[in-house]
This record gives C-alpha cells, sequence and structure tokens, in this order.
C-alpha cells in the first residue's frame, strides 16, 4: 500500500481480509482462575468478582423470608445499596444461582366449548357477571352481582355492595343454592349445573372455583374479549342500563331501593321476548305444567310457543270490551248453563252464522 496499490488490490493478493487487516488484540495480561485451567482477562476477572459479590448480597436478602423479593423488587433493593444495575442483570445473576421466585402458576380453567347455550331446562345453565354503577356519596362505583337462569331468564339472586370479592360471590350462591337448587332437589336427579362467568378475579379465584367444585357446580369462563358467550346475562345488564338511564344515585341505600323494584318487575311484569313474550316467572310455572312446546330451529336456534291460547293464560277468559261478539257471549253463557243444569239439547247460533255479529260488522262497515 505504501507503494501505490489500493487496499482491496493488497489484501486480495496476500489473501488478507479486512477484519484480521484492522483486527487490534486485547491486553496480552491473562489470569488463570480455578483449578480447571480456564483462563480470564482482568477486565473478566474483575467483572467476575463483582458479579460474585452481587450474588453474595442477593443471598443475604433473599435469607430473610420478610424481603424475599424477585428480581423486580431485588433490583430496587441493590441500586438502595449503591449498586448500578438494572434488572437483566440482577435477573441473570439470580437465573444462574437458582435465586429466582417460583413462577405462580394459575389454577386451571375450564373455557366454554359452545357460544350458543341451548339448555334443555331450567337450572341446566345459569350466568353470573357484575355491573358497577356510580355512587356519589362515596365518590366510587358500586357492584352488582347477578345470577340468571339461561332457560327460564329469571334472575335467581342479586347483590349490591361497594365493594365485590369472593367471599361475597360465595355468600350469593349460597342463597342460590339453599332457594333454588336444593328445593329442585337437582342432585337426586343427577342434574349437571354448568355456570358460566367472565375472567374477573372474583370469580376466577382459587377460593370459588374450589367452593364451586365442592358444591357439585361446573364452573366455566368464557373467553377473553368474547361477552357474547355470557350473552344472557350481558343481554340483561343491557336492560339494566336503559332502566337506570341518565339516573344518578347519592348513596347505596338510593340504588339498592331502586334495583328492588327493578328486578321484582324484571321477574314477573316484564315480557321477555325470547320466551313467548311472557315475563320469566310465568314462563317457569308455565313450563313446569307443560304448557310451553319448544323448538329447536336451525343454527342452535331455541323458539318456545305456548300450547294455550294467551287469553286463558291468567284464567280470566275475557271478551269485555269486544262489542261485537255480544251474541257469541249470551250463547256462550247459555250453554255453561246447559252444562250445569242437565243434558238437556240446546240450539244455539254459531259466531259466524249470528245475524246480530253479521249486522254489527255491514254497520262497522258501513260507517268506514
Amino acid at each position: 500500500m505504501s507503494k501505490g496499490l489500493t487496499r482491496d488490490r493488497v489484501l486480495l493478493i496476500s489473501c488478507v481480509s479486512k477484519h484480521q487487516l484492522y483486527y487490534k488484540p486485547k491486553k496480552p495480561v491473562a489470569i488463570q482462575r480455578g483449578t480447571g485451567g480456564n483462563f480470564r482477562l482482568e477486565e473478566d476477572v474483575k467483572q467476575w468478582r463483582e458479579d460474585t459479590e452481587i450474588t453474595e448480597h442477593i443471598r443475604q436478602i433473599k435469607h430473610d423470608p420478610d424481603t424475599n423479593y424477585g428480581y423486580r423488587k431485588m433490583t430496587f433493593w441493590l441500586r438502595l445499596l449503591g449498586y448500578y444495575i438494572n434488572p437483566k442483570k440482577v435477573y441473570r445473576l439470580m437465573k444462574e444461582s437458582h435465586l429466582l421466585m417460583p413462577k405462580n402458576k394459575r389454577a386451571a380453567r375450564n373455557y366454554v366449548k359452545y357460544r350458543v347455550v341451548i339448555p334443555e331446562g331450567p337450572l341446566q345453565v345459569l350466568e353470573m357477571d357484575i355491573k358497577i354503577i356510580w355512587i356519589t356519596e362515596q365518590r366510587c362505583h358500586a357492584y352488582v352481582l347477578t345470577v340468571i337462569d339461561t332457560f327460564t331468564r329469571v334472575v335467581l339472586h342479586w347483590v349490591c355492595a361497594l365493594n365485590m370479592k369472593s367471599n361475597q360471590v360465595k355468600k350469593a350462591w349460597d342463597r342460590v343454592i339453599e332457594e333454588h337448587l336444593q328445593p329442585a332437589d337437582v342432585l337426586t336427579k343427577d342434574l349437571h349445573i354448568e355456570v358460566r362467568n367472565d375472567n374477573g378475579p372474583q370469580f376466577a379465584s382459587k377460593a370459588t372455583q374450589e367452593y364451586f367444585k365442592e358444591n357439585s357446580l361446573t364452573q366455566v369462563f368464557t373467553h377473553p374479549y368474547t361477552p357474547q358467550e355470557n350473552g344472557h346475562v350481558e343481554s340483561f345488564h343491557n336492560i339494566l342500563s336503559t332502566s337506570i338511564g341518565n339516573r344518578i344515585y347519592w348513596s347505596l341505600q338510593d340504588l339498592q331501593e331502586s334495583l328492588v323494584l327493578f328486578y321484582e318487575n324484571y321477574n314477573n311484569t316484564r315480557l321477555h321476548g325470547s320466551i313467548a313474550c311472557l315475563w320469566p316467572m310465568l314462563f317457569w310455572e308455565m313450563w313446569e305444567e307443560g304448557l310451553i312446546k319448544r323448538i329447536v330451529k336451525e343454527k342452535r336456534k331455541i323458539k318456545f310457543i305456548p300450547t294455550i291460547p294467551y287469553q286463558e293464560i291468567s284464567g280470566l277468559k275475557n271478551l269485555k270490551g269486544v262489542s261485537c261478539l255480544k251474541h257469541y257471549q249470551l250463547n256462550a253463557g247459555r250453554v255453561l248453563d246447559n252444562e250445569a243444569n242437565g243434558p238437556e239439547t240446546l240450539q244455539t247460533t254459531s259466531v259466524h252464522q249470528s245475524p246480530s255479529v253479521v249486522s254489527c260488522y255491514t254497520n262497522q262497515q258501513q260507517n268506514t
């Protein structure tokens, strides 16, 4: 290169690479460490001694049960001792010395198999979920836990509190078992009961899961970000939100008083389209009496149809206010009297052949 040849030409002639040309060896001082014949440079030995010192500090800190930290908290503890160290190095040192904390294994969970639920009767698939509502006095949210039967849409139990933990969930299910499952004698019937819920900490705790196992209830979790797998109670919460609207609750007592009326109306007066346009408690009673027909349609859809006319469900069987059917009412009353007095034959006029009915419809058409 000093005689005018280019660098690449000289490297090509001498068969030397660029890396070999620019390589600068480290300090040639080497110190033997240990009995294995391993050699390290002075910088490596210094680093090794420093790591050994840090590891010994970690052992001393973890020896005390109150300071038996993982690598994250251990990093801050070492920084308080004056070390400039990052979490990655602490993790490496603790891993090499087997000082890492054991990982907390999450309890095994059973996830739902089918997104659409098609129970064949009451108390087979139950769902529960929590809704939060703002309380102005405490300046915090109140938690409303609801347990609903997916077949009849009946709310089996609900509870409202300023916090919701696993103990409160277990108390709520004690009421469900005492008021609904035990009277139905589900254990004798060998009924498989599935309880669906999301992955909230109240439901996923070990205490809650063990509680359901002890009571022969199969708890299943919905997959993350799939509320449609818990769709019945989610739909119920939509109804609750519509009922509450933009109402502001000052205290927890105000909220509870409002919820008592709402749940009572929901179970006993509010018509539900998915259960043959009946309210949940009435639908349950009619199902037990065999007055509801269940039809399985395509795509796992269910339709319910009453086997008796809606006019006869309430027991009134009243034609009050239908002026054109007065003749039919009179004849129907004569027939009932005849059946009560004896087997006499009474000639009556059919509704379609009744002159009064025909004239009524004729007059109505003329008026129109």
